[in-house]
């Protein structure tokens, strides 16, 4: 059990610095864009579920409510989301991309899709293929 558990450990370990050199990569590959990763994956959320509320993105990103409430209301001051009454309850607000969030939504695809080409090309494809397969795994087991 202690050898597992020590790869288990050692696995967190290196999800954690993934995850940090991606912020890296990230603010390295792409300083003239402007927003965080988190408000580019949130332009990408609502770019497909355009017209989705405000706590739809809170549960998709796992964000309180108040994370939320900031980011969005940073989003649209900067004139990339707008949010529009709900036809049936004025209550509601829908959020959508502006123009401006549809051309900074395709212009983030475009550095990320570099950014990624980059580092698959580094990559075997079922070395990736089994890292997902763990993943997903993990993921499953720690929803039971």
């Amino acid at each position: 059990m202690g050898l597992k558990k020590e790869k288990f450990e050692q696995m967190n370990r290196l999800l954690r610095n993934y995850m940090i050199n991606m912020k890296h990569f990230y603010t390295e590959f792409a300083p003239e864009l402007d927003i965080t990763p988190q408000q580019a994956h949130t332009l990408f959320y609502i770019e497909k579920h355009a017209g989705l509320i405000q706590r739809e993105l809170g549960d998709h990103f796992h964000l309180r409510n108040a994370s939320v409430t900031s980011m969005v209301k940073n989003l649209e001051r900067d004139g990339y989301i707008i949010r529009k009454s709900d036809q049936e309850s004025a209550r509601i607000k829908r959020i959508f991309l502006t123009k401006k969030g549809i051309e900074k939504t395709n212009k983030v695809r475009e550095i990320f899709d570099k950014a990624y080409l980059q580092i698959i090309a580094r990559l075997d494809e079922e070395d990736i293929n089994t890292i997902i397969n763990g993943m997903t795994n993990i993921n499953d087991s720690l929803k039971k």
